[in-house]
């Protein structure tokens, strides 16, 4: 099976830098435009289905993508970013306002030590592992697309490499960038990472994107 990963389009949290979690909030101008630009680079891609995310970002997205096919997406809640508890809607200075000592240990081992309220990375990895394994089921030989979250990516990508969960920050994760892996039986081949190019040109004043 080849999965696709894509991650959502902008939103004001992420252009914000704002911990944004499960929050459901809709994409910005530009996440809007983003799903347009990743729709494009996909269009010549055979899906045999395209499972998204509940939240609205990632619906959304989905919806660019599937707009033209005879798809139509599957809203998945194991797909859903980590849940980041009380710091959701907060900057990380807020974060470290309300409790410093918290931010510090989530920053120096996040798989230890959630937010506050959170959900650790091994809950996470859970979920997505039961929603790949129906995945697999859906296209043991085909191709599905996920439309998820920075966070679900670097958890799931790491975890399909070997790569220690605490080193998935050294994997960027781009809004609206794809990611492709061949899954076949235990051997996972990484094909495309955080591509961008069909992204270039793209930018509006004050707007950046953020990993958070």
């Amino acid at each position: 099976m080849r999965l696709l990963l894509v991650r959502h389009g902008a939103t004001a949290n992420n252009l914000e830098a704002r911990f944004t979690g499960q929050l459901d909030i809709p994409l910005s101008p530009l996440g809007v435009r983003q799903a347009e630009r990743v729709a494009e680079a996909l269009a010549g891609e055979p899906l045999d289905a395209i499972v998204s995310s509940d939240l609205a970002r990632a619906l959304e997205t989905a919806a660019a993508i599937a707009r033209g096919r005879d798809l139509r997406p599957i809203a998945d809640a194991d797909l859903r970013e980590t849940a980041m508890g009380i710091w959701e809607g907060m900057t990380a200075t807020e974060a470290a306002a309300y409790d410093a000592e918290a931010l510090a240990l989530w920053r120096a081992d996040a798989v230890h030590h959630p937010p506050p309220g959170g959900e650790t990375l091994d809950a996470v990895l859970a979920r997505l592992l039961r929603a790949l394994a129906r995945s697999r089921e859906r296209a043991p030989d085909g191709c599905v697309l996920w439309v998820t979250h920075g966070g679900v990516i670097g958890v799931l990508v790491s975890h399909l490499l070997g790569i220690d969960l605490a080193r998935r920050g050294q994997l960027r994760r781009d809004n609206a960038a794809i990611t492709e892996l061949e899954i076949a039986g235990e051997q996972v081949v990484l094909l495309r990472f955080n591509e961008t190019t069909h992204l270039r040109g793209l930018k509006a004043e004050g707007e950046r994107s953020q990993i958070l």
